[in-house]
């Protein structure tokens, strides 16, 4: 049989045998060590018996002081271990109090929520979901960790909103009567509301792909990066809002307000604007192409680096739109306002500009190759002769009083 390994003593064991020892020794110096080590040191033949006693004194006042001292340090050391686990204990004490705090308001959380999606789920009752609606919001607000779920909820909600077929009236022959304007109806009030919250908390991402939400307020709504495929925002006024890097790519926009909106790298491809305000809208380096966009109000918009190849801008009103670097080449333009718009190394090429006004619009390193200007109106616009001869067809048109070129050559001649 192997034997049993002996446990090592303990720390506790080891100082209190420390402790007996080093009180034996202080018993034994106060005794007839003290004497003992007198002699030891001192030749006691040549001393008196007086100066012994007295010595044998300052022994035993020696070995209190070191005892006092030793007795001293293990109170210090006893007390900053007793205070060290004080610490700890209430570290503990403390750590399981906000444990139990965190899983208190996560039950309280919970327990909100489900009432809320209770509430967002009464078909009968629309004060009833809007309330729940907002219930959700201060719940996202509340809980880090409940934002995206929330999201989604909200999100899914939008989406699933069906706007109701209309029925065309009709008249005592049974033939139905066209409707007198076609202006987009509101979406309902609890749609709305949960729109007002997404737009307003910064959920990221958002996906609103598909949804019905014509006519709806997305003013100031902060939309950065949100999926829009297909979303039908007609009339919706998206004015200044946050659309940074969205993609609406097929989306329909038309009649929406988008003035002072930020779409700066947004998608766009596809996507019907026709009639859109985008006074002052920003897209810089935004996909636009093959965008239908006729009529549209674009009046300052910047559109530097945007790809609008294909574009159908014919009608739109581009003045002094900031549009340098642009890819305009196959675009429609034809009767577009260009007035004052900065087109600075531009692509033009292939693009109809048909009775377009270009009036002293900035053409410097613009490429004409191809473009239709029949028709056109540029006075004032500046431009080379060789840009304006690249043009496939300058019939009708009205060319600047003078070409960069030609000024050039006035300025180099003798006076």
């Amino acid at each position: 049989m192997t034997e049993k390994r002996r446990r090592p003593p303990s720390q506790r064991t080891i100082l209190l045998v420390a402790a007996m020892l080093l009180l034996a020794a202080l018993i034994w110096i106060l005794g007839p060590g003290a004497r003992w080590v007198v002699d030891f040191d001192v030749d006691v033949t040549r001393l008196p018996e007086k100066d012994l006693a007295v010595a044998a004194d300052a022994v035993r006042g020696r070995a209190l002081a070191i005892a006092t001292g030793v007795v001293a340090l293990a109170a210090v050391y006893y007390t900053a271990r007793n205070a060290e686990t004080a610490r700890r204990a209430v570290e503990l004490t403390q750590q399981t109090s906000t444990r139990t705090l965190e899983l208190t308001e996560q039950g309280q959380v919970t327990d909100r929520y489900t009432k809320a999606i209770q509430q967002l789920g009464d078909p009968d009752n629309l004060h009833i979901r809007i309330g729940g609606i907002y219930a959700l919001e201060r719940i996202a607000r509340d809980s880090e960790r409940d934002h995206r779920t929330i999201q989604e909820v909200l999100t899914a909600f939008v989406r699933e909103y069906k706007p109701e077929a209309e029925q065309p009236s009709t008249q005592a022959t049974g033939n139905p009567t066209p409707k007198a304007a076609d202006v987009p109806s509101k979406v309902p009030a609890d749609v709305q509301a949960a729109l007002s919250v997404i737009g307003r908390t910064h959920m990221m991402s958002v996906d609103l792909s598909g949804a019905k939400l014509s006519g709806a307020n997305l003013s100031e709504a902060s939309l950065a990066g949100a999926d829009l495929v297909g979303t039908d925002l007609g009339g919706v006024n998206l004015g200044g809002a946050d659309l940074t890097g969205a993609n609406l790519s097929g989306a329909k926009l038309s009649g929406a307000n988008l003035s002072g909106a930020n779409l700066e790298g947004a998608d766009l491809s596809g996507t019907d604007l026709t009639g859109a305000d985008l006074i002052g809208t920003k897209l810089t380096n935004a996909n636009l192409r093959d965008t239908k966009m006729p009529r549209a109000d674009l009046i300052g918009t910047n559109l530097t680096g945007a790809d609008l190849t294909g574009a159908d801008l014919s009608g739109a009103n581009l003045a002094r739109a900031d549009l340098a670097r642009a890819d305009l080449s196959g675009a429609k333009l034809s009767g577009a306002n260009l007035a004052r718009a900065d087109l600075a190394r531009a692509d033009l090429s292939g693009a109809k500009l048909s009775g377009a006004k270009l009036i002293n619009t900035r053409l410097r390193g613009t490429n004409l190759f191809r473009a239709d200007l029949s028709g056109a109106d540029l006075l004032g616009a500046q431009l080379t002769r060789a840009q304006y001869d690249m043009a496939a067809t300058t019939e009708r048109a009205t060319p600047p009083h003078y070409f960069l070129d030609d000024l050039s050559k006035m300025r180099v001649q003798p006076s």
